[in-house]
């Protein structure tokens, strides 16, 4: 994926658009446009595969659309940019930061007298799976999983990936694990890729915030097929890169637990008591 992403800006009606003009076209426009008018307003954020697109090499593209905010949030959107155009800066900021993140084909927002009504981002597929499909595939149905040392390698290299993302002073809006997609190279390794980038924000390396403390939760509060405590464990210290078990690493630890604890009641509705370990053991869904 290229850093050097050069958007054009373009106005159609209404529409102000940021695009790739060597991907973008009138007809790719149209058919974007027919799905947007389709979808009926939703407060969640809607993604459709783009199916009818005539393609050559292209990867397939993935088309999330933004309805209109409502209360604080539509009077703060005069003033600022859509969820579109901040996922587009921050997808480009992330990129040239040598993070992986999907190519962002196309951004537009919809506007009236400044009044935000639509918007949307139009993204390249990625290869690869997102977290939880990824270890379903490989321990679900008696499957043996990935041997110790190369899940050892996964965890340790994704502890980082998560350290160097803060270091470089960014805060993903939402790092669950189904918004980290794992691709594995030819020669076993793995990659990660950050999705879903538009609440990712990114700050200054002097400014005093704690928000990556957020991320750490959102990470672990989900169990996940073959993911044990240890793992988990093992995920911390590398993500901590301290060699020794401090009082401050400790202290974080048991943070990091208790907030765990409490959105999993909170999420999920179990009873947050009791062993860690079962708490956050994984369980096949049965019908």
């Amino acid at each position: 994926m290229s850093k050097d992403w050069q958007y054009r800006e373009l106005i159609e009606g209404e529409w102000k658009l940021r695009v790739l003009p060597d991907v973008w076209s009138g007809k790719l426009w149209q058919e974007v446009l027919g799905v947007i008018g389709r979808q009926a307003p939703d407060r969640h954020p809607q993604t459709v595969r783009l199916e009818c697109r005539e393609r050559s090499q292209s990867a397939p593209l993935f088309l999330k659309v933004f309805h209109p905010p409502s209360g604080i949030d539509a009077a703060k959107d005069f003033c600022r940019s859509s969820k579109a155009f901040r996922f587009l800066r921050q997808s480009v900021a992330l990129a040239a930061a040598g993070f992986l993140v999907p190519t962002t084909v196309a951004a537009g927002e919809e506007r009236t007298r400044g009044r935000l009504k639509r918007a949307f981002v139009l993204t390249a597929a990625v290869p690869g799976e997102p977290a939880p499909e990824f270890l379903r595939y490989r321990y679900s149905d008696g499957l043996s999983g990935l041997g110790l040392a190369e899940k050892r390698l996964a965890l340790e290299s994704l502890g980082r990936e998560i350290r160097c993302l803060h270091g470089a002073g960014f805060v993903h809006g939402d790092l669950v694990p189904t918004n980290i997609v794992i691709a594995t190279e030819p020669d076993g390794g793995r990659r990660f890729y950050l999705m879903d980038n538009d609440r990712t924000r990114r700050y200054p390396l002097w400014w005093p915030q704690s928000l990556w403390k957020r991320n750490l939760v959102q990470l672990n509060r989900i169990p996940l097929p073959g993911i044990t405590l240890q793992d988990r464990m093992r995920f911390f210290r590398a993500y901590s890169g301290w060699p020794d078990w401090s009082g401050a690493e400790r202290k974080l630890l048991a943070w990091l637990e208790r907030k765990t604890r409490q959105r999993r009641q909170e999420c999920d509705g179990v009873d947050p008591g009791g062993s860690f370990r079962k708490l956050m053991t994984w369980k096949r869904e049965t019908t």
